[in-house]
């Protein structure tokens, strides 16, 4: 009951940012114009197809960008600011234990991305449908005309509704919570500063991760302690290039994305957000507050 008071607490003081809100309403302008970019852009005036394509990588980009760069903005400073305003003195002199606290603040962080992320992919999913419905409509002209004699014109499939944009908005909330967890793990022990960079360097270098392990396995002159220290790197650091889908999103037939795979990315997600929490709760009941 406590930990669910502090996220709620916690999830409308992050609505309430203005830094938020302003990544927020860029983002969705950026979304929502990206429909008048594929019609504006050079190299997608060929294809209507094209100008889909267009639409649904632009927008996924978009909200995973918008999702990580909140997390950051927000995690960084979500528990020094409290302790900058010595609220949490005024909570941690309740009947309320540091686990609960820490397990709250990061409760609400999911929350805020969630109502942000949902947001965004409620939008961009509409954005999407109402582009393939307008191309359904034109592919129906186009094959009337050709049944007329009047053009010889090739119409290409579209789909309405494509799942695989619902299954993208997804993965990309689930690694900004994975990312947001280790953000406010971070904050307990470093500056808000320092944290910025380690967030931003924890999704950069685990985006990279499956690159680096190739490197491991392509070189034969590596050393047994330098193979055992790329392992536990490689077991530390949470490999965010298994959310980075987006091709695979786009073109599915190859390698579809199923059901399956959200489920053991949501196993994944959890399980590191929580060893964060663990070790944020072991170092904050450590830490004279």
């Amino acid at each position: 009951m406590i930990t669910w008071i502090i996220a709620k607490t916690t999830f409308g003081d992050a609505m309430r940012q203005k830094t938020l809100q302003i990544f927020l309403i860029v983002a969705l302008a950026l979304i929502i114009m990206s429909f008048a970019f594929a019609n504006t852009l050079t190299f997608t005036t060929q294809s209507a197809t094209g100008d889909l394509s267009f639409i649904k990588n632009f927008g996924l980009g978009m909200i995973t960008l918008a999702a990580i760069l909140i997390c950051v903005m927000t995690g960084v400073y979500m528990i020094p600011r409290e302790i900058e305003r010595k609220t949490i003195y005024t909570i941690l002199s309740k009947p309320v234990n540091r686990w609960e606290f820490i397990l709250g603040k990061i409760i609400g962080s999911w929350l805020t991305l969630a109502a942000v992320v949902g947001l965004m992919g409620v939008i961009f999913i509409i954005i999407v449908t109402v582009k393939a419905i307008l191309l359904a409509g034109g592919n129906a002209a186009s094959s009337t005309a050709v049944a007329a004699g009047l053009k010889d014109a090739a119409t290409v499939p579209v789909q309405i509704f494509d799942i695989n944009m619902v299954y993208g908005v997804i993965l990309a909330f689930l690694q900004s919570a994975l990312l947001s967890s280790i953000i406010i793990m971070f904050s307990v022990i470093v500056t808000p500063t320092v944290n910025f960079f380690l967030g931003i360097g924890v999704y950069i270098v685990g985006s990279l991760i499956t690159i680096i392990e190739t490197l491991k396995n392509t070189a034969s002159d590596l050393s047994p302690v330098i193979k055992f220290l790329y392992n536990l790197f490689y077991m530390i650091i949470p490999n965010f290039d298994l959310f980075n889908v987006t091709n695979t999103l786009l073109h599915p037939n190859a390698n579809p994305v199923t059901w399956g795979y959200l489920g053991y990315l949501f196993v994944y997600s959890l399980f590191y957000s929580l060893m964060a929490t663990l070790i944020a709760v072991i170092i904050f009941y450590n830490k004279e507050v």
